[in-house]
């Protein structure tokens, strides 16, 4: 980490790293992704994640939290580029112009260190196709005390911009982990967690899961549960369904079962 000069050379590279951390070939190559705005610049610090670069523009920035945090962090040496306001909104995604803006890096935690016990369970997530999803699932996770998402394979992305921004910071402060599906089982077994699969075609309801830690699977919107997944899965259930929508979205649907899991866990 170090403090960088604010030459228009080295603005204009921050800029274009800026843009370039919109896509994921980029995010995945560096190990970072963007964020932006004062709640998830306070919520990434309060998090205690590792600052890259933090672009910001004082007259814009109207937190005198935000500030004193960006103080903190350059007397660490985290680099600090200034910007004008014409820059700091030409890679702003958001209607008003915040004044602070980072590149921070990705955190990711091994699935052996994922928190278990009675009153801990985690999600597991194989692909969302909306971004706006994932991250209304990441937000609810957060919010019901889930012990962490776990991500099969490589397509979920938690980093994509519009993800990070639907979570509202939730995706800060859970475990993130990758692993795939022989992994997960045999995970769940040393630990005793039963893997429920969610899925409108289930021939339980939700209301059938068995006492005990349990762990909630997420299919694809449109495709629902691979069949990898549905391999790996001890049962599966679904919602009830009164009117004639024939399925719900994936992240009301999620955010459900993950209510019920977190009133089982601490009715536990």
């Amino acid at each position: 980490m170090h403090q960088g000069s604010n030459s228009t050379a080295s603005i204009q590279q921050v800029l274009a790293r800026v843009r370039a951390l919109r896509q994921r070939r980029a995010r995945d190559a560096s190990g970072c992704f963007w964020i932006e705005g004062i709640r998830h610049f306070v919520q990434a610090c309060d998090a205690r994640l590792e600052f890259d670069t933090i672009v910001h523009r004082r007259v814009l920035l109207k937190s005198d939290l935000a500030e004193t945090l960006a103080r903190r962090l350059a007397a660490q040496g985290v680099r600090q580029v200034k910007v004008t306001p014409e820059q700091f909104r030409s890679v702003c995604a958001a209607a008003h112009a915040s004044g602070i803006e980072a590149v921070v890096r990705q955190r990711w935690t091994p699935l052996h260190q994922v928190p278990t016990g009675r009153r801990i369970f985690p999600i597991v997530v194989e692909e969302i196709r909306s971004p706006g999803n994932l991250g209304t699932i990441l937000r609810t996770a957060e919010a019901c005390g889930a012990g962490g998402v776990i991500f099969i394979g490589e397509r979920g992305d938690p980093f994509d911009p519009v993800t990070v921004r639907a979570s509202m910071g939730g995706i800060f402060h859970l475990p993130l982990v990758r692993a795939d599906s022989e992994q997960l089982r045999q995970w769940a077994q040393t630990h005793g967690i039963l893997l429920a699969g969610l899925s409108p075609d289930a021939g339980r309801l939700w209301t059938d899961l068995p006492p005990g830690p349990t762990a909630i699977i997420i299919g694809e919107e449109r495709k629902g549960l691979s069949d990898r997944l549905r391999v790996v899965c001890d049962l599966t259930v679904r919602l009830p369904m009164a009117g004639r929508a024939d399925s719900l979205n994936v992240g009301v649907a999620a955010g459900v079962m993950m209510y019920e899991l977190g009133r089982r866990a601490r009715d536990r």
